[in-house]
């Protein structure tokens, strides 16, 4: 008996020594499995954020492929909608949806079962920070990259030792202002009084050898009333546009003297030009960082040169909508013949300047002139005022070449940026009888661009001087208007430029389920079920 009671009790610990390494086992079983749980979980997780990573950065690189293809075909430039309200959402959404294909475990519309290592759910996508088309760094690199790709020669090159005929103008206003004040009447006294040294002239004397044949004066008024571009022109065949400008930006025209209704004489006219002349850029708060000029004008050498291959001008037609694009970019006005006209104010002031020096030192000019101011001024008996009439009839003649000079230069072709008494067409016999027709039968004497010397300039150098005198903010802010005008009357009048993307961050945000997030071990470690992950990704239109 006592040996069967014992046999039990023996069976009995047997049976609870074996259920106790029983339930050893599953315990170590169920840490080891959570364990490996764990470092599966973990390595899904981080593996899982460089596989996301990557998916959105194809998308990023995808989304962009869908560039505006008008904006690039016409101008060289990489941008995302500008039309039809495309803007950062649609970007957003496009993106998203390329994402969620990107990581996609099975093809659309599959029979087959596939397995599926991340399962990703609730995938958003959103754009945080843009960056547009009309941000001035983004705009710098797509034109250096344009230009890069178009080999283009420095623009410095080109107007190396080009004058601009600025100097020396003022004993100049000086005349002029006795010679307004002589067309005033000012120096006018009644006959009864006589003229005090006053000499009459006799038939044989300076009247028969005045060989202007006229009152230049009085023949130059009526010249400038009828538009400075009838004289160097078919205004017939000028653009009617209208440029609408770029909003928001601040841009201001030009002033020009020709747009003020109180010029009535000779002199106010000629003081006019010299002042169109003289106006001066001034860097804008836009133009200046701590005090100093960005980049030393280096991004405006390449907007000029941007400019000078896309946009028209009256000599050269690039098939835009705008025919005077850089004129437009000079002047800043609406109208497409205020911009010419601008232009060609500007140069006519710099030519009247120069040719003034050159006919100033021909003493038999000198001789005519003078007759022919005595015969004008000779009433008043003030040797100043005969000076300052015979100063201002030089400078009729001096713009009178200066109008031949313009209307040789808008025909493309080449004139000397000095002249020396060889090169003047005009005479002084002509002084009188001067047209547009005259003009232009005198220009064809001056050269196209096949027989062209280093002292000859042309209407695109001129232009890049006056731009040159620009600031850069002017001048990119227009280029702007001028592309957006552009496209709009060309393919769609939707198209807005500061709505074109050429950079952009987006936030994606995922969440990844856990395989073995119902393991005791893991959820009682407050891990849960799902890991929510968030990740940043950068892409824009490379430059260069």
């Amino acid at each position: 008996m006592d040996k069967i009671i014992k046999n039990e009790r023996k069976t009995d610990y047997c049976t609870l020594y074996s259920g106790s390494i029983t339930v050893f086992l599953t315990i170590l079983f169920l840490l080891f499995f959570s364990l490996i749980g764990v470092a599966f979980e973990n390595a899904r997780v981080l593996s899982s954020a460089g596989y996301i990573r990557t998916a959105a950065h194809s998308a990023a690189m995808t989304v962009f492929g869908a560039y505006n293809r008008e904006l690039y075909q016409d101008y060289g430039f990489f941008a995302y909608g500008g039309s039809d309200g495309k803007g950062a959402d649609d970007l957003a959404k496009e993106f998203t949806d390329i994402l969620i294909d990107n990581v996609r475990d099975m093809p659309h519309g599959t029979q087959r079962s596939y397995g599926s290592l991340y399962r990703f759910q609730n995938i958003e996508g959103a754009v945080s920070e843009a960056g547009v088309l009309t941000d001035r760094d983004i705009f710098t690199a797509q034109v250096e990259a344009y230009l890069k790709s178009a080999a283009v020669q420095d623009l410095t090159q080109e107007i190396t030792n080009k004058v601009s005929g600025e100097a020396g103008s003022g004993n100049i206003k000086e005349n002029l202002v006795l010679t307004k004040e002589y067309e005033e009447g000012k120096f006018d006294i009644p006959k009864e009084q006589g003229a005090v040294g006053e000499k009459p002239l006799s038939k044989g004397g300076a009247l028969e050898q005045d060989t202007a044949k006229g009152n230049p004066l009085e023949v130059f008024k009526a010249m400038m009333r009828d538009g400075i571009l009838n004289m160097v022109c078919d205004v017939r065949k000028l653009s009617d546009g209208i440029i609408v400008p770029l909003a928001n930006f601040g841009d201001v025209s030009d002033d020009s003297f020709m747009g003020k209704q109180d010029k009535i004489g000779a002199a106010d006219y000629l003081m006019g030009l010299m002042e169109e002349n003289e106006v001066k850029e001034h860097p804008s708060a836009n133009d200046r960082e701590d005090g100093t000029t960005i980049k030393k004008g280096a991004d405006k050498l390449k907007y000029i040169c941007y400019a000078s291959k896309q946009f028209s001008d009256y000599t050269e037609d690039r098939k835009r909508t705008t025919k005077y694009g850089i004129e437009y970019l000079i002047a800043g006005k609406r109208e497409e013949k205020d911009n010419l006209a601008s232009v060609v104010n500007k140069i006519l002031g710099i030519r009247l300047l120069l040719n003034f020096g050159c006919i100033l030192s021909n003493k038999t000019l000198q001789e005519k002139s003078f007759i022919t101011a005595t015969i004008l001024a000779g009433f008043t008996g003030m040797p100043p005022v005969i000076r300052a009439v015979q100063y201002t009839i030089l400078l009729i003649l001096a713009f009178e070449e200066a109008c031949v000079d313009v209307t040789a230069l808008l025909e493309g072709r080449y004139v000397p940026v000095i002249k020396k008494a060889r090169d003047i067409k005009m005479k002084y016999e002509e002084m009188c009888i001067a047209s547009r027709r005259l003009f232009a039968s005198k220009a064809k004497a001056y050269s196209g661009s096949g027989r062209t010397t280093a002292a000859d300039i042309s209407y695109q150098q001129y232009l890049w001087l006056f731009l040159l005198g620009k600031t850069e903010g002017k001048i990119r802010t227009r280029c702007y208007s001028l592309i957006q005008y552009d496209l709009r009357e060309k393919y769609n009048q939707s198209f807005v430029i500061q709505s074109c993307i050429c950079r952009s961050k987006y936030k994606v945000c995922y969440q990844l389920p856990f395989l073995f997030g119902h393991l005791p071990f893991l959820d009682r470690e407050g891990l849960g079920n799902t890991n929510l992950g968030e990740l940043e990704v950068f892409y824009e239109y490379k430059s260069g």
